[in-house]
């Protein structure tokens, strides 16, 4: 071993002076100084977000870690953040645990504990836009909590009366609507915001109003078509909860075709456009107006139908009240009277000819055997006085009675003064 030599002094010792001590401030002032030299503007930090907090506050904190570098000792590099209420307010999805994300933001001293940070001034995904990831986050969730399920969505009432449209009303589309909805149904236009700050606000107000009052039988909530931002009210989620909570149906009808909004997942029924949404109102409208113009046209032609055939049974019972009128009646039974007069007539009549004939005949057989023809030959009828009875026996009659001789042409009176039998009055005597 080289050994130094030692070179001795005839002086004293010197005593070793004591450095000046930095102050905490000072160290810290100097860190950060050194940290703002380092870092005189905002930066983008790459990292995956670590033990994520929202604070009652509205701050958010957490921690951006990188997986590729290590320390000393093998663990993973860690950049805690702040983002503070201030900032969040605009961040349109939900920070979480895992979630690769690009940061702006400065690098500054927190003093109280000593330690750096990030003040985040803005938030980005990596890998995809912030609004299409807040969709998919509001997505999910809502999705589990049920509003999506098919069996809590009601059904469009077929005719409605009163159809209520929440949109701008000053845009295309709610002209367009109210179009093609005129004259089959009442409108009732209830105005909101669609696009830029406090739409969904006023989007939801409106679908609360609309129900506090009843506005309709059904609601159209939509505007016309636009990018992703134009439409984002459509997929905030106060807009949701107040399309699910509406006690009105509901139709979505943004005017995007190929992308679908939260508020189309909530919705009873989607409609790709405002348009299509009129249209299927009014096709339900237009169908049940063509059914009932049938309907009335069939009505008529069997009413005309029924009424031609009443009025033709109608012309034969005039013809027959006019065949019982009395009057018809009456010249009826006169002509029948007449005719039967005439038939009783000519009955009568052919009665009496043959009467007649037969009067004859019989007056001839009676002249023939009347007595008055026998006296008219020499005979005379005596009859017994008073009683006029017809003296055929001399033995009924006794001298001195009156008798009565009736002879062809006259009578006599005379006195009976002697009787006696003829020779055939005695022969039948005896006998």
């Amino acid at each position: 071993m080289k050994l130094s030599p030692v070179l001795l002094s005839d002086s004293a010792p010197s005593v070793p002076t004591t450095p000046k001590a930095l102050t905490v401030g000072e160290v810290v002032g100097r860190i950060r100084g050194l940290i703002k030299q380092a870092f005189p503007q905002p930066v983008w930090v790459e990292g995956q977000i670590s033990n994520c907090t929202y604070h009652s506050s509205g701050h958010i904190y957490f921690s951006l870690v990188d997986e590729q570098a290590t320390d000393r000792s093998g663990q993973r590099l860690v950049l805690p953040c702040a983002f503070f209420r201030t900032a969040n307010v605009r961040l349109k999805f939900r920070l979480e645990d895992g979630l690769k994300v690009l940061c702006l933001g400065e690098i500054a001293t927190y003093e109280a504990r000593g330690q750096y940070q990030l003040i985040v001034l803005r938030v980005e995904p990596k890998g995809q836009g912030a609004l299409q990831l807040a969709f998919e986050q509001l997505k999910k969730r809502l999705s589990t909590e049920g509003l999506f399920d098919a069996a809590r969505k009601r059904p469009i009432p077929r005719l409605p009366e009163r159809v209520g449209i929440v949109t701008s009303p000053t845009g295309s589309a709610v002209h367009d609507m109210v179009a093609r909805l005129r004259g089959l149904v009442h409108v009732v236009i209830v105005p909101a915001k669609v696009q830029g700050e406090g739409a969904a606000l006023e989007i939801a107000e409106a679908i609360q109003l609309a129900n506090a009052r009843w506005l309709a039988d059904v609601l159209i909530v939509g505007r016309g078509g636009g990018s992703l931002e134009d439409l984002w009210a459509f997929n905030e989620e106060v807009v949701a909860r107040a399309i699910f909570n509406s006690r009105i149906p509901v139709i979505s009808a943004v005017g995007h075709e190929d992308h679908w909004t939260i508020a189309d997942y909530v919705a009873d029924v989607r409609a790709s456009t405002p348009t299509h949404a009129a249209q299927l109102l009014a096709q339900e409208q237009q169908a049940f107006v063509d059914q009932i113009h049938e309907l009335v046209e069939g009505l008529v032609d069997g009413m005309r139908g029924y009424l031609e055939t009443q009025a033709s049974d109608l012309d034969g019972l005039a013809h027959r009240l006019r065949l019982l009128h009395p009057l018809h009646v009456l010249r009826d039974y006169g002509q029948r009277a007449i005719e039967w007069q005439e038939h009783l007539i000519q009955s009568m009549r052919h009665r009496l000819d043959r009467e007649d004939r037969t009067l004859q005949a019989l007056a001839g057989r009676l002249q023939a055997l009347s007595p008055l023809a026998v006296l008219g030959r020499g005979y005379s009828i005596t009859f017994r006085l008073p009683s006029r009875a017809v003296a055929t026996d001399a033995r009924a009659l006794h001298v001195g009675d009156d008798i009565e001789t009736l002879l062809a042409n006259g009578r006599l009176t005379s006195r009976v003064t002697d009787t006696a039998l003829t020779t055939l009055d005695a022969d039948a005597a005896g006998a």
